[in-house]
């Protein structure tokens, strides 16, 4: 669990029977992020590039910095005049890894992943509409308590980002509420989800109460697609930080990071702390390794989620017991703030398809539509947004601090 004190040491916890691991991180040898010291504009930053035979990818105000690349050969005459340069402050390497792939479900994806037909699913719930919002309701919804919150808040109009591989905008259960959207890794291209990932994640967030499919915690919250990762999962570090500069710049209350790396950075550290400082509630997925906890979750700033198991289960891979307990997978550590559900999570997928998911990466958006569900009860800023999910939040017998933080969320008891 987190304190107001920066947590440098990362615990690192291995589960003999979970095979899984993070994926490598690759350095991009010829890309680098650049901070320059205060005041250098960006007419400056660009000149200052350019003169040094470098070209500007992204520009971002807020950091005082810049994405920049040269050509592969030129790579260590450059580092060395930015050294050298007066106004640049530091630099560093950008980086690109598989962001999704310690994800169960991006491993083990037949034997995770329980696809539903949608028009056998809709012949089931023909019967009275009790039924129907009782099939709806999946159980890490229903675990949340989040229909207690229903009748008085649905999270109508809280802008929630879903920093990710895109939504699919054209499922029924999402159409509704998708708002719009941005695509980091390409500014020129759609927003749409090419992958699956994102639009699970935002299912869980915010899938309308409708009758049919399923429904998220915050039915009514307006969700964005922040396409950061490609059609495979993976993505450099400029993409993640210029999709969170969006979020910031673009007014998000809840921004919902359900990917990770095992390594982080000084630019990282500093577009979560400066997203925070401007308003905007970040929630990450603790990582899925069974280790440490990945980064941005392992931020102070983050709000870092681990992933429950429920009663039941008897695949070891997914569950040490089959009592109620953390995940298999699960990351965890004191930088661990909640634990919400993480198993055979059904939520919405491309092509109007319903699938069950399991990872960190369905956890960490209960705890984002909790987030909503804060904003729509009157706290305004990250800090008010946590303690008032610290206040709702409920210890779980058997589990340490470092499995479940301050325990998980009952939206009932959001004030």
């Amino acid at each position: 669990m987190k304190g107001l004190i920066f947590v440098v040491a990362l615990f690192a916890i291995l589960i003999p029977s979970v095979q899984i691991h993070a994926a490598p991180v690759k350095t991009i040898e010829h890309r680098f992020i650049i901070g320059f010291l205060a005041g250098t504009s960006a007419s400056e930053r660009r000149q200052i590039i350019e003169t040094l035979g470098g070209t500007v990818l992204r520009d971002w105000p807020p950091l005082n910095a810049v994405a920049a690349e040269v050509a592969l050969p030129n790579k260590d005459a450059f580092k060395g005049n930015l050294r050298r340069h007066p106004k640049v402050s530091r630099f560093e390497n950008d980086f690109e890894t598989d962001w999704l792939l310690s994800d169960p479900v991006a491993v083990q994806m037949t034997t995770l992943r329980e696809s539903f037909d949608s028009r056998a699913v809709a012949r089931v719930r023909q019967s009275a509409r009790r039924e129907k919002q009782s099939q709806e309701v999946q159980w890490g919804v229903r675990r949340v308590n989040a229909p207690a919150a229903w009748p008085s808040n649905q999270g109508a109009g809280v802008k929630v980002a879903i920093v990710d591989t895109g939504i699919d905008a054209s499922h029924s259960d999402l159409a509704g509420n998708v708002a719009g959207g941005y695509n980091a890794v390409n500014k020129e291209e759609s927003w749409t989800d090419d992958h699956n990932h994102g639009t699970h994640v935002a299912g869980i967030v915010a899938a309308a109460l409708n009758g049919q499919g399923v429904v998220g915690v915050a039915p009514q919250a307006r969700l964005y697609a922040v396409k950061v990762l490609s059609a495979d999962g993976s993505g450099s570090l400029t993409s993640i930080i210029d999709g969170m500069m969006w979020c910031m710049e673009n007014g998000m209350s809840v921004a919902n990071m359900s990917l990770g790396a095992p390594q982080g950075n000084f630019f990282f550290e500093y577009a979560v702390n400066t997203m925070v400082q401007r308003g905007v509630t970040l929630v990450a997925a603790a990582g899925n390794d069974g280790g440490a906890v990945n980064f941005p979750a392992a931020y102070d700033a983050a709000v870092a989620v681990s992933a429950l198991c429920p009663q039941g289960i008897t695949e070891t891979r997914l569950c040490l017991t089959t009592e109620e307990g953390i995940a298999a997978f699960s990351s965890r550590g004191p930088q661990v703030d909640f634990i919400a559900p993480g198993v055979k999570i059904p939520s919405t997928v491309r092509q109007n398809g319903i699938a069950a998911y399991s990872g960190t990466s369905m956890a960490t958006p209960h705890v984002a539509g909790l987030a909503v569900l804060a904003v729509a009860k009157g706290s305004r800023t990250p800090s008010a947004i946590r303690a008032a999910l610290m206040r709702a939040a409920v210890p779980l017998p058997g589990l340490s601090a470092e499995e479940q933080g301050r325990g998980l969320i009952n939206a009932e008891h959001l004030r």
